[in-house]
C-alpha cells in the first residue's frame, strides 16, 4: 500500500470518528433534554400547555322579577343560548367552507349569508351568528367539533306572560335585557344584575372542562312587587278595548286606584301590544297615555270650584246660584241653558253640568283660592309616581292676572291640562275624606304618605253630590248594586282653535259611596261615532271597571235597587 494510499484511509477513518463523536453527543443532548423536558419541567410544562386554553368566562347574572301585589309573576328574565364564533381564527381555518355549511344545516340558515356576515368582520373575535337557538341546535352544536372558533354563549331573554294585558306598564327590554320602556326602563338599575367573571379551562372544542378561579361572582337584580292586581288589569283591558271598538275611537286609557293607600290597581291605553313580539315593538302600542299624555278635564272640573267655595265657605251646598246666561264682555256664558236659568243648588249644577251656574260660583270666588286649590290636588305638578315620560299638567298659578273670562273657563275645566293620572288622584281625594295620597305603582305594606287638603266635612258634602250626578245624570255609570258617584267630561279638543268634531269623552267615578275604596278614570279620546259624550262613550268603560273590581275587591253591595 502506497503512502499516498494510506493517508487516504486515515482521513477517512478520522472523518468517522468525527462524525461519530458528533452524532453520539447529539443523541446525549436530544436524550438529555427529554428526560429534562419529561421529568425536571413536566409541572411547568402541562402549566404552560393549559394556559393556551384557559379563558376568562362571563357569568351571566339574572334580571329581576316583577310580580303583581298578589306576587303573580309580571315578567321573568328566561334563559337562552346564541351562536359565537370568532371570525379571526373561523376563516384561517383549512375546513372553513366545510364548517359554515354544517353550521347552516343545524341554523337552517342561508350559507351564503354566514360567510358574508363573518367575512364583513374579519378582525372581530366575537360575533353572534344566531340569537336564541331552539334545544335541538343547541345538541347539535354540542356534538360538532369546532375547535376554538364557536361557541356557545349563555344570556337572557325578557318575558311577559300577561302579554299585551300589561304591555304598556312593564315595557319591554333590548337585547341586552336592559330596559327601555315603562317600569322595565324606569327600574333598570333596580332589576339589572352585575355580570360575574371567571377563569376556566376549556377542551379544543372550547367547552368549559373546569372552573379554575372565581374573579367576581354574579349579582342577581332585586325583584319589583307592584301595586297592580292582574285580575283588575284584566277587566280594565278588556273594557277598554270593547269600549274603543264599540266607540270608533283613535284611543283610550283607564286607571283604578286604591284610594285609602294612592296604589294604581289597574294602569291600561288602547291600542296596545305584546311585548314579546319584537315586530309590534312601536310608539304608539306603548305610549302609556295615562301618565304622558295631558288634555283639558272638562266638566269633571266643575266639582273642584265647588270645593273651593264650599271649603272657604263663600257659599254652601244648600245655597241657591243662579244660572241665567250672561256675557262677559261679548262672549255668552251658558248658552246651553242646561240649568233652565234658574237659581238651583250646586248640586243641581253639578247634576246638569251647567256652565252658568259653574262661572257664577268661580267669580264669587278669589282666583287666589282657586289657585291654592288647584295646586294643592296636584295640578301643574307630576305626582311622583315614577313613570317615565310623566307629564305635569299646566297650571297658570299667576292668579293675580287672572280675568274673569279665564278664571270661568279655569272653572270648568278649559285653559288648564292634567292627566288622566293626576284626575283619578284628584277624586281620590274627594273620595279619601280630604286626605291625599302619594301615588304608588309599589305595593305599599305600611302606611302611606298622605297630607291633608279637603276638610273631611266639604269632602263628604261634595260625594253625596257626585252621587247625584250619577243617580240623576249619567245613568250609564251606575254599577249594579253599588252606590256610586262621579261626574262627567266632554271637551272639544283644541287644534288651530276647538273643533266642534273633536272630542274628548271623560268620567271620573267613586265606588261605593257607602264606604269609598276605589276611584277610576276613563277617558275616550276622539271617538268616531255619533256618541261622543262623556256619559255616553267614557261612562259605561267606567261601569264595567268598577263593577269587576268591586266583586275581586270582595266589597259586599249595598243592596241598593239601580
Amino acid at each position: 500500500m502506497s503512502k499516498k494510499q494510506k493517508n487516504k484511509n486515515k482521513f477517512i477513518r478520522n472523518r468517522f470518528l468525527f462524525l461519530s463523536l458528533i452524532l453520539i453527543t447529539s443523541l446525549g443532548l436530544l436524550l438529555s433534554r427529554s428526560f429534562y423536558l419529561q421529568y425536571i419541567e413536566k409541572d411547568y410544562l402541562n402549566t404552560e400547555g393549559e394556559k393556551r386554553h384557559i379563558k376568562l368566562e362571563r357569568i351571566a347574572s339574572n334580571r329581576g322579577n316583577i310580580y303583581d301585589r298578589r306576587s303573580t309573576l309580571l315578567a321573568v328574565s328566561t334563559p337562552i343560548y346564541n351562536v359565537v364564533v370568532d371570525p379571526m381564527k373561523l376563516i384561517e381555518s383549512k375546513i372553513y367552507s366545510q364548517q359554515i355549511q354544517t353550521l347552516s344545516e343545524i341554523l337552517s340558515m342561508n350559507v351564503k349569508g354566514i360567510d358574508s356576515a363573518i367575512k364583513k368582520r374579519p378582525n372581530r373575535r366575537h360575533l353572534i351568528i344566531k340569537k336564541e337557538i331552539t334545544d335541538n341546535q343547541i345538541e347539535q352544536i354540542r356534538s360538532n367539533k369546532w375547535r376554538n372558533y364557536l361557541y356557545l354563549e349563555k344570556s337572557y331573554k325578557r318575558f311577559n306572560p300577561s302579554g299585551e294585558v300589561t304591555g304598556q306598564l312593564l315595557g319591554f327590554t333590548d337585547i341586552n335585557d336592559k330596559g327601555q320602556e315603562g317600569l322595565e326602563f324606569m327600574l333598570n338599575d333596580y332589576l339589572e344584575g352585575t355580570d360575574g367573571i371567571k377563569k376556566v379551562l376549556k377542551d379544543r372544542k372550547q367547552n368549559i372542562v373546569r372552573d379554575l378561579e372565581l374573579l367576581q361572582a354574579a349579582k342577581d337584580g332585586s325583584d319589583f312587587y307592584t301595586s297592580i292586581d292582574l285580575r283588575i288589569q284584566f277587566i280594565a283591558h278588556r273594557a277598554l278595548n270593547n269600549g274603543l271598538k264599540k266607540f270608533k275611537a283613535k284611543s283610550a286609557s283607564a286607571i283604578v286606584m286604591d284610594i285609602k293607600t294612592g296604589e294604581i290597581l289597574a294602569i291600561v291605553n288602547q291600542p296596545s301590544a305584546d311585548p314579546n313580539d319584537r315586530s309590534l315593538r312601536q310608539a304608539k302600542y306603548f305610549k302609556n297615555r295615562v301618565v304622558t299624555d295631558q288634555f283639558e278635564p272638562g266638566s269633571t272640573f266643575k266639582p273642584l270650584i265647588v270645593a273651593t267655595g264650599i271649603e272657604n265657605k263663600i257659599f254652601s251646598s244648600k245655597d241657591m246660584i243662579d244660572t241665567t246666561p250672561f256675557y262677559i264682555g261679548k262672549k255668552l256664558i251658558g248658552e246651553d241653558n242646561r240649568c233652565s236659568s234658574q237659581k238651583v243648588k250646586p248640586e243641581k249644577i253639578l247634576i246638569n253640568s251647567c256652565n252658568a251656574g259653574t262661572a257664577r260660583m268661580s267669580l264669587q270666588t278669589e282666583s287666589k283660592l282657586f289657585s291654592q286649590m288647584l295646586e294643592s290636588l296636584g295640578i301643574g305638578s307630576i305626582t311622583a309616581s315614577g313613570f317615565p315620560g310623566e307629564a305635569s299638567g299646566t297650571l297658570d298659578n299667576n292668579y293675580d292676572r287672572w280675568r274673569d273670562i279665564r278664571r270661568v273657563s279655569l272653572s270648568y275645566g278649559y285653559g288648564v291640562d292634567v292627566t288622566l293620572l293626576q284626575l283619578a288622584s284628584i277624586y281620590s281625594v274627594i273620595a279619601n275624606q280630604g286626605i291625599k295620597n302619594h301615588v304608588s305603582i309599589e305595593r305599599i305594606d305600611g302606611k302611606p304618605i298622605s297630607e291633608r287638603v279637603l276638610s273631611e266635612e266639604t269632602s263628604k258634602e261634595l260625594l253625596l253630590m257626585l252621587e247625584q250626578v250619577v243617580e240623576n245624570g249619567v245613568r250609564r255609570a251606575k254599577v249594579n248594586g253599588y252606590r256610586v258617584g262621579g261626574k262627567t267630561g266632554t271637551v272639544q279638543i283644541y287644534s288651530s282653535g276647538y273643533s266642534n268634531e273633536s272630542h274628548n269623552g271623560i268620567f271620573v267615578g267613586i265606588a261605593p259611596i257607602s264606604k269609598p275604596r276605589i276611584v277610576t278614570a276613563v277617558i275616550v279620546n276622539e271617538p268616531g261615532g255619533e256618541q261622543y259624550y262623556g256619559g255616553q262613550v267614557a261612562a259605561p268603560i267606567f261601569s264595567s271597571i268598577t263593577s269587576g273590581t268591586l266583586r275581586i275587591l270582595g266589597i259586599a253591595p249595598d243592596k241598593v235597587n239601580n
